[in-house]
């Protein structure tokens, strides 16, 4: 039986899952990650001088990362190597940025190549289950899916739908009202690129406490030509 807002026909583009096997990080190098980048932007303000030296070798890692890690599992196994990273990139001393430790140097630069995995595992996965739409003749598929609505509003959850066809997309999100204590549903209009996979979100839809409301709404948004 589907549940408040989902809509029994249209077929997931994935199995549902708080976090997809290909993006999973043990949370301990993802808190590492976060705690190197908190510690590099106050200087952008504080020591603007060392931030930029800071995000030259940031960058500079980077791209190496780029061109070493080409996905998750490479990243892991590199991560691990910390400070020597950074030093693999040193020509002298003068690589080196003044009260930043190389290790922060270097979660933060696999903080932004993560970030960058993410975004493109993610256009794959879009743009798989739209092919996996077009081949079974369908007209919308959920293309996008995080957390689970029977969690929801405790966990946040939401759900990109779009029409296989020309791309028109509708962002489903259940959240808690001011109280925490009630679900509030929420549609956005949104663009698939068919071709891309890129995802833009466009006006807010409406707000509801009803998910019977939400599922009308969504209904309208579905049988409606743009």
């Amino acid at each position: 039986m589907a549940g408040p807002g989902e809509w029994p026909d249209v077929p997931p583009g994935e199995p549902s899952a708080e976090t997809p096997a290909e993006l999973q990080v043990p949370p301990s190098v993802l808190r590492s990650w976060d705690e190197a980048e908190a510690r590099l932007f106050p200087l952008v303000m504080a020591q603007p001088e060392v931030y930029e030296l800071a995000l030259g070798l940031v960058r500079r890692l980077l791209e190496r990362l780029r061109e070493t890690c080409p996905d998750l599992a490479a990243l892991l196994a590199a991560q691990e190597r910390g400070a020597a990273l950074v030093a693999d990139l040193a020509e002298g001393p003068a690589a080196a940025v003044p009260g930043v430790r190389d290790a922060v140097i270097a979660a933060a630069a696999c903080a932004m190549r993560y970030r960058e995995l993410v975004a493109l595992i993610t256009v794959r996965r879009r743009l798989a289950a739209l092919d996996r739409g077009r081949q079974e003749g369908l007209a919308w598929v959920v293309v996008e899916e995080s957390g689970s609505p029977d969690r929801a509003p405790y966990v946040p959850y939401q759900r990109v739908e779009a029409e296989v066809g020309g791309g028109r997309a509708v962002i489903v999100s259940i959240g808690p009202d001011e109280t925490l204590s009630r679900a509030v549903y929420r549609l956005d209009a949104g663009q698939l690129d068919v071709a891309s996979g890129a995802l833009s979100i466009g006006d807010e839809i409406g707000t509801y406490l009803d998910p019977g409301e939400l599922d009308a709404a969504l209904r309208q948004v579905r049988g409606s030509t743009a």
